[in-house]
């Protein structure tokens, strides 16, 4: 086991606080080849799609955890005015044999493209998975494009998820990232827009129990005139769960009339679960908007009490109440069966 300082925040706060970053003590899983990866769409000629073999190099990405080589690499382009309507689903199951993977996928939106994408990762197997994904996004002009990233591993896994994105002008790209699976979630998420009139929302769920630790780390910087940007985090921890966000949105010279809105919300189920927050504003430029805000606390008694006096138990009021949180961003996802699924994995852990 070796200690590591992963995800630490651009901007520090006071050590005290405990947030700029978490401490984990690793152990690295032997890297080899990882087979259980499926792509399924019915428009595939419609795109570029590049598995890049025998490539073995150390990923690095913002959460700093770079003594690892990737074993499985992808290149995807929409190339320009090419809009697809059937998602683009990248199935990845984690069993006995296939337990551990790092990689490595790239998206390229060309210019007046549209497209969504669903990137499934799901351990049902008692066998510990370890899973690193770094996964980057370039949305030319004009583009638009959806990216749902679902982690569903089995709770004694390892998941770490490191996004990058650049934006053109005009161009929309909307994140929903799902975060059930795993003991140790750590997520950091990282863009930029650069062009006018760009568009980028991030919509999150978290559920956390046992002794989980979760810890987030979201940075958006703005560039261009009339952008706009949203982050919108909905969690739940239960148990002995430690979880940390930290969330920035970065208007840089230059983005005049822009918009940026961050929200984090956190229903602490459990007496022993500890939440922490750290929401940041940061502005280099005159007449622009930026909101934030942050909520964190036990779920209101006397919603559970209405609910029970239905006949309904009290766990279960408590999952219809988390469920209710969620929903809106779970609704965000248009493949209904990953919506079912999502649905099934909170039942569960809950």
């Amino acid at each position: 086991m070796k200690k590591y300082t992963l995800n630490s925040t651009p901007i520090r706060t006071a050590n005290n606080f405990g947030i700029n970053d978490i401490d984990l003590e690793l152990e690295l899983p032997q890297v080899k080849n990882f087979e259980n990866v499926m792509i399924i769409t019915s428009e595939m000629d419609k795109l570029q799609i590049n598995k890049i073999e025998n490539e073995s190099l150390n990923l690095k990405s913002r959460i700093g955890l770079e003594e690892i080589n990737n074993n499985y690499s992808l290149n995807i382009i929409v190339p320009k005015e090419n809009i697809i309507h059937d998602p683009i689903i990248i199935n990845c199951d984690f069993d006995d044999e296939n337990n551990c993977l790092v990689d490595n996928i790239k998206i390229t939106m060309e210019e007046n493209s549209e497209s969504t994408f669903i990137l499934k990762y799901k351990s049902e197997d008692k066998e510990k998975a370890f899973h690193y994904l770094k996964q980057e996004t370039i949305a030319k002009e004009n583009s638009k494009g959806k990216i749902v990233i679902a982690n569903m591993l089995n709770k004694s896994s390892d998941s770490f998820i490191a996004i990058e994105n650049k934006e053109e002008s005009n161009a929309k790209i909307d994140y929903v990232l799902v975060e059930l699976g795993g003991k140790n979630k750590i997520s950091n998420y990282y863009s930029k827009l650069e062009g006018n009139f760009a568009e980028n929302n991030l919509k999150t769920i978290y559920l956390g129990t046992e002794k989980d630790i979760i810890d987030i780390n979201y940075n958006i910087e703005v560039y261009g005139e009339n952008s706009k940007c949203t982050i919108d985090t909905q969690g739940a921890v239960d148990d002995e769960c430690r979880k940390n966000f930290k969330g920035i949105i970065d208007f840089k010279k230059g983005c005049k009339n822009s918009k940026g809105i961050e929200n984090e919300n956190c229903m602490i189920l459990s007496n022993a679960s500890k939440s922490k927050s750290l929401p940041i504003l940061l502005c280099q430029e005159e007449n622009v908007e930026g909101e934030h805000g942050v909520s964190s606390g036990k779920i209101d008694e006397s919603k559970i009490f209405y609910i029970m006096t239905k006949g309904i138990s009290y766990k279960d009021a408590k999952k219809l109440i988390v469920k209710a949180n969620f929903n809106k961003i779970i609704k965000e996802i248009e493949y209904e069966d990953l919506r079912f699924e999502i649905i099934g994995i909170i039942d569960k852990k809950i």
